[in-house]
């Protein structure tokens, strides 16, 4: 019966009514790695085909998602978080626990004076190649949800020290640069007195939060583009009950963590638009166009915060190129020639020794 059991992956996989299962990670399943004879890196492939393998085996193996479930299920029954990906907080919030975000959250890891001096020169040698080309640079970070919400994290964990890294950061670019960052948390935080900014089971802001920021962003331009608007097109926010989130598909629990999904409904269709078949599109970047809009050409760097805020900024600007990651594309940049770069990160990036990421 053990060997039973512990075969039925492998059977299962082997056999033909088996379907795939959706990752409840938010990335690309490993592939099925492959052993090159003869070519370049021959080598290397066969030394590291038993590590790819066994990635894609942790990925790809037959009822992954009702074991996750299985899992989860019964560690919530014990009163511990399931994954150590995701912590459940209080009143059905969950909250991501990976990427140091944890120690962000209580500050147990300080930025130290030489960290704090490798993230200036990293946004300093991007302004000053930005400004040789007369191309404004402006830095957002998206603050963490329990930056706004920590009032819903579990109660044993809380700050060690009352300031940031964002704080740290911000206080040394004011003393030794003119760099310019908008920081999110003011507006987030007096925003959530009247609505939920942030989704409970999924690590990003909703489209009341997306909202908020882009028009903290767009009154930070403005000393650049008078004439730029702040106001989105007509619409409303709605409500609707939905699963789960990110978080929740994490622990394959989206039915036991469903939310309240705040949404924006505009009165008319946006006029921003994606233009697919742009010279520049490809799996990283997306261009987006907007023909009867006056604001400037933009590249943005973006993660997935930026899901929800790039539709409500790309109403403001001719054409704005966002491209994942952090790196500065700059042949990208050279050829479009924008106005304005804008960099947005997620905040517990910081806790990375700088603005290449982690």
């Amino acid at each position: 019966m053990f060997l039973c059991v512990i075969a039925l992956p492998l059977i299962g996989k082997l056999l033909p009514t088996q379907g795939a299962f959706a990752l409840t990670e938010n990335r690309r399943p490993a592939p099925l790695p492959t052993i090159r004879l003869g070519g370049p890196g021959w080598g290397f492939s066969i030394v590291s085909f038993p590590r790819r393998f066994e990635r894609y085996w942790d990925d790809s193996f037959a009822f992954r998602w009702y074991l996750i479930r299985a899992h989860s299920l019964g560690k919530l029954a014990l009163g511990v978080s399931p994954s150590p990906k995701a912590l459940v907080g209080q009143d059905g919030y969950l909250f991501y626990a990976a990427e140091h975000s944890v120690d962000y959250f209580r500050g147990v890891k300080p930025f130290t004076n030489a960290d704090l001096a490798r993230w200036r020169k990293d946004l300093e040698e991007r302004q000053r190649w930005l400004a040789e080309r007369r191309i404004h640079y402006l830095v957002v970070v998206a603050p963490d949800k329990e930056t706004i919400y920590p009032e819903y994290m579990p109660p044993v964990l809380h700050p060690v020290r009352p300031d940031s890294r964002l704080d740290q950061l911000l206080a040394d670019l004011r003393e030794h640069t003119d760099i310019r960052i908008v920081d999110l948390r003011g507006a987030l935080q007096r925003a959530k007195r009247d609505q939920r900014v942030y989704h409970k089971t999924d690590t990003h802001w909703n489209d009341a939060g997306a909202l908020i920021a882009s028009q903290v962003i767009l009154e930070a331009l403005k000393p650049w583009f008078p004439d730029i608007g702040t106001d989105p097109l007509p619409g409303v926010l709605e409500t609707r009950l939905a699963g789960g989130g990110d978080l929740a598909r994490i622990l394959a629990l989206e039915d036991r963590f469903p939310e309240e999904r705040i949404e924006w409904a505009p009165s008319s269709a946006g006029r921003a638009r994606v233009v697919p078949d742009d010279p520049v599109a490809s799996p990283d970047i997306t261009v987006m166009g907007c023909a009867g809009c006056r604001g400037p050409r933009v590249v943005m760097n973006q993660d997935s915060f930026n899901a929800a805020l790039a539709p409500f900024l790309a109403d403001h600007f001719t054409r704005i190129v966002l491209v994942d990651g952090t790196r500065l594309n700059q042949a990208l940049i050279e050829r479009e020639k924008p106005a304005l770069l804008i960099q947005e990160f997620v905040e517990r990036n910081l806790m990375c020794p700088d603005l290449h990421g982690c």
